[in-house]
């Protein structure tokens, strides 16, 4: 409204000259005759022109129109997997033989193992002699590079055709002992169990279809366990070139139960011992 109190004053100023001039006019003016004549009526007084329209503020130019924002931003794209390992694949069983010598780092820390390992066909030639030692049989053409350098000491005892066995002789198998007994019996199963196929494969080749290889690995381990072990003075015989034992009850053993003998006592508990523990390591892991 302060806007337009300029314009009221100057209307109400108007307005008070009129009536101002038409008072004085009456007021001064001499009588005179009537005269009948039409009395001009003045015109109303105009009325106050309404006041003008207040110009239109200038227009605030329109803001610019916001961009749209979506409702929830993409998730960004997962940054895809890097592509995992390829599964391990077993090598041909006529290319096995250095995946076997590379375990052997992870089975022993003994270097004599590596030793053992010079030969060809390993994988072959363990399944052979586990195959014959789960029949009682000795398969020495197989371990020829694990036996003793030493022959074997018999003293004759006075008594014809008897022997004693000389216990100085079980020192021949102490390091074949110290070796085998260095074998960590969890990895020695880890690792049977990864190359599992090539041994059953092998020991198809011998001509055994129905029969998988853990069963026979079993029933050797069981023969040599069940092998006595012997403290006393050990009597032979040699009745032509190779000696025999004087008892028929030892006489009757297998093969490699005898030999097991002859490796000494401490040497045969101490190899029975392992053999146990590769047993239940090997009972635990999942059949394939």
């Amino acid at each position: 409204m302060a806007e337009n109190k300029p314009v009221l004053i100057s209307l109400v100023a108007v307005a008070v000259l009129l009536v101002g001039a038409v008072g004085y006019y009456f007021a001064t003016s001499e009588p005179e005759t009537v005269v009948s004549r039409p009395v001009a009526v003045p015109a109303p007084a105009p009325e106050p022109l309404p006041p003008p329209e207040p110009e239109p503020e200038p227009e605030t130019p329109p803001l610019p129109a916001a961009e749209a924002v979506p409702a929830a931003l993409p998730e960004p794209e997962a940054e895809p997997e890097p592509p995992s390992e390829p599964a391990f694949v077993l090598p041909r069983l006529d290319d096995s033989d250095q995946l076997v010598r590379d375990a052997v780092a992870s089975l022993t820390r003994h270097a004599g193992l590596a030793e053992w390992l010079t030969v060809s066909e390993l994988v072959r030639r363990f399944t052979v002699t586990v195959d014959n030692v789960s029949r009682g049989l000795v398969p020495r053409d197989q371990i020829s590079m694990l036996g003793p350098d030493a022959p074997f000491p018999a003293e004759p005892t006075g008594e014809d055709g008897v022997f004693l066995l000389d216990e100085r002789g079980y020192e021949r198998y102490d390091r074949f002992t110290e070796v085998f007994t260095s074998i960590d019996a969890r990895r020695a199963a880890e690792f049977y169990d990864l190359v599992r196929p090539l041994l059953n494969e092998a020991y198809r080749e011998l001509g055994y279809q129905n029969t998988h290889f853990d069963e026979v690995v079993f029933r050797a381990i069981g023969r040599l366990l069940e092998t006595p072990t012997l403290s006393g003075p050990i009597h032979l015989r040699r009745p032509v070139v190779m000696y025999e034992f004087e008892d028929p009850d030892l006489e009757r053993l297998s093969a490699a139960q005898k030999q097991l003998i002859r490796m000494g006592p401490r040497n045969t508990r101490a190899i029975q011992a392992k053999l146990s523990a590769f047993a239940l390591e090997l009972r635990s892991l999942p059949r394939r």
